[in-house]
């Protein structure tokens, strides 16, 4: 029996064990994707050229993406589902648009139906589950979402450490089973369903959520309810499901790293918070009592029977015993609980639909702590199977990979959950040449183009928390660690090395020298080094926007902890040993040469940033790979004030100091400054945008791994 409260625990042994298996592939490196793909006739082309210009053409009209597309005017076009069988194939000039499903690459993409819980009658499980019985899934699957989506009955999606099909409760189209339960509270509880109007929102321009939202309207108002649909301009749309003022929501969710935390804090954690998690593993029924003082919740997974409830004495345990007892014991934070629910913000602080169970958000956190793979996968298991049970969110699909260019784009490829760069992709020297109506920018092999609906909600990093936004990043800032193309391994970026102290809780990253930050406004450059990383995600937490990802940093890391340290520091802490981990291995290292060898680098260095975790946390250096983590320059954020921030921080050794130079909110001024005028640390800058019409992007002349555009296309900024 272990209580993770105070045992010891062997973090790095098990750090690469658990890496290993998130998403079942971490370690899997495939090669990287061909320059054709298997549609694809034409062969490789002899000459090769950078796009140096990429325009994001937006419309809410499906019509007129379709007829860019077509035309070569766009090469990508967002196109409902529905309509890839008509239009795969379609010829333009000597090419052909390719729009087909890829069942062999699933994906981690989902999409579901938020309900709100905190509001009638989403309140009442039976009223969930009856909704669930009642939403037309083979028809979504097949016709709206056309192919490019697989049925899904939980919230961690097959692939992920932690799925399981176990004790779960498979909701297929069944109006019958949905009558019967709106029936029975009826009979047993006078529920009235016609006092109640469902309005189902859904972001303008999404056809697929359209016809959705019609469906299950149809549906729905069947069993009795008043039900209405209601299209909304994207931001909007987010601030109403951000603030919980809505009713019922049609979303998607692609992972922000991988870990099933990342599914399970969004959706399924109830805002509940805790002073104290422990487990005891094997646990006799009768001893149940020693370690809770009431049982809660009791869940049967694969290889446990989890028993959940409040930390203390005097449990009596009557259930099932036939599998060892995991006990979960917590320690409520009331004060915490109660400031969290006050004013709750989705996924910020109470998971999407609000649902505010206190148990099973014991389940979430602690998943969050545990490093024995059979222990996590079995609390992870438990906090799935209750969510299916009993339905806050009614879950439509998961998404295998669905290509969608013109056959004229070569190599293009498509992460896991992030975007592809438009600088490794590239076109047939004869791709179509069409003018695009925009700023006189004409469509060429020089110039990628894509059609689009929505908007990005700012182009801050601190505050943007949705696809499009983090598109836009993933061309225009790098961060401290990236993926190649397709691959799921942690590999450097703008952090060229990294290691965790033997216990876990620290982690260094070794920055990398000559980099400098691109500011198209004022056509001037920042150096980048250890200090503006730091800041980054420094500033992510302290600036807390309302609906931001800054929860994935302040909920692991305390930045107010961390600090910039100089080389010479740094192999200070070294000589004790620190462990690299990289590549599925783990290597004790010593020396500064030793660890960058480790990474294979040899280049400059430009300090070094000690991440002080709130606890180990295996999955650290996926976040650090997302759009929250985008490396900004101090300088720039904070202007004249740059100097005297710096100074006061004592140059990022004591990083709390910077609070005098950045407030919560957004009246903040690095806030108001970044959301409309972003800079660029990577390989392209937004030179000029139009709310809702288009937005332009352009090669950046000062990017740090240009010399990775000269081997590849000889080209050179």
């Amino acid at each position: 029996m272990k209580a993770i409260t105070t045992r010891t625990i062997a973090i790095i042994g098990v750090l690469v064990v658990i890496i290993a298996v998130i998403a079942g592939v971490v370690f899997l490196r495939p090669p990287a994707p061909t320059e054709t793909t298997p549609t694809q006739t034409s062969p490789t082309p002899s000459k090769k050229y950078l796009h140096e210009t990429v325009l994001y053409i937006i419309s809410n009209e499906e019509l007129t993406r379709i007829q860019l597309f077509k035309a070569g005017v766009a090469d990508i076009a967002a196109i409902t589902p529905a309509r890839w069988k008509d239009l795969n194939g379609t010829p333009v000039g000597n090419f052909y648009l390719v729009l087909e499903p890829d069942p062999s690459k699933p994906r981690l993409t989902i999409q579901h139906i938020i309900l709100n819980t905190m509001r009638e009658p989403f309140n009442i499980p039976e009223v969930r589950q009856a909704l669930a019985w009642a939403v037309p899934y083979d028809t979504i699957i097949s016709q709206v979402f056309g192919g490019l989506y697989t049925r899904l009955y939980t919230i961690v999606p097959k692939g992920v450490f932690g799925y399981t099909e176990f004790g779960i409760v498979k909701y297929e189209y069944n109006r019958t089973k949905a009558q019967e339960i709106i029936n029975k509270l009826k009979e047993e509880r006078g529920f009235d369903p016609s006092k109640y109007t469902i309005t189902i929102y859904y972001n303008i321009g999404n056809t697929a959520r359209a016809q959705i939202a019609a469906l299950i309207q149809n549906e729905w108002a069947r069993l009795g309810f008043k039900v209405l649909t209601q299209p909304l301009n994207w931001p909007e749309y987010l601030d109403k499901v951000d603030h919980f003022n809505f009713d019922v929501a049609l979303l998607g969710w692609i992972p922000d790293y991988l870990d099933p935390d990342n599914y399970l804090m969004p959706f399924v954690w109830g805002g509940a918070e805790f002073t104290e998690l422990a487990y005891w593993e094997n646990v006799q029924p009768g001893n149940v009592g020693n370690y809770l003082s009431k049982v809660e919740r009791v869940v049967e997974t694969p290889n446990y029977i989890v028993v959940i409830g409040p930390k203390g004495t005097g449990a009596t345990y009557t259930g099932p015993s036939h599998k060892p007892l995991l006990v979960v014991g917590y320690v409520l934070d009331e004060e915490a609980t109660k400031k969290n629910w006050e004013n709750p913000i989705a996924q910020v602080t109470i998971g999407s639909p609000g649902w505010k169970d206190i148990p099973v958000s014991a389940l979430c956190k602690l998943s969050q702590r545990v490093l024995d793979p059979k222990i996590r996968e079995a609390i992870i298991n438990a906090a799935v199977i209750v969510f299916n049970n009993e339905a806050p969110m009614i879950m439509l699909g998961q998404a295998v990979t669905g290509r969608e260019y013109g056959s004229w784009v070569l190599n293009m490829y498509y992460p896991l959950t992030k975007f592809a760069r438009y600088d490794l992709v590239y076109e047939h020297p004869d791709a179509p040449v069409a003018d695009t109506g925009v700023k006189g920018i004409r469509n060429d092999p020089k110039t990628m183009v894509i059609a689009t609906i929505g908007w990005p909600d700012t182009f801050d990093p601190a505050k943007s928390y949705e696809s499009f936004g983090w598109e836009i990043f993933d061309q225009i800032y790098s961060k401290p660690i990236t993926y190649y193309y397709e691959n799921t391994e942690p590999e450097p970026e703008l952090a060229v090395a990294w290691a965790f102290t033997p216990s876990g809780d620290e982690l260094y990253l070794v920055i990398r020298g000559g980099v400098v930050a691109y500011d198209p406004w004022n056509n001037k450059t920042y150096p980048i080094d250890a200090t503006d990383v730091l800041f980054s995600l420094w500033r992510a937490v302290r600036v807390n926007l309302p609906g931001g990802p800054q929860w994935m940093i302040d909920s692991f890391i305390d930045v107010n902890a961390s600090q910039v340290l100089r080389e010479e520091e740094f192999q200070q802490i070294l000589s004790n040993g620190l462990i690299a981990v990289y590549h599925g291995e783990s290597k004790e290292v010593r020396s500064l040469q030793e660890l960058l060898g480790v990474f294979n680098y040899n280049g400059p260095t430009a300090g070094v940033v000690k991440l002080k975790l709130k606890f180990p946390y295996p999955p650290i250096l996926h976040i650090l790979t997302t759009g929250v983590a985008s490396v900004i320059p101090m300088e720039y954020a904070l202007g004249e004030k740059y100097e005297a921030a710096l100074v006061d921080s004592n140059y990022g050794k004591n990083p709390s100091a910077w609070a005098k130079y950045v407030i919560e909110g957004e009246e903040d001024e690095t806030y108001k400054k970044l959301k409309d005028y972003p800079v660029s640390t990577g390989p392209y800058y937004v030179a000029d945008y139009k709310e809702d019409a288009y937005i332009i992007l352009k090669i950046n002349p000062y990017y740090w791994n240009a010399t990775l555009w000269e081997q590849l296309y000889g080209y050179k900024p």
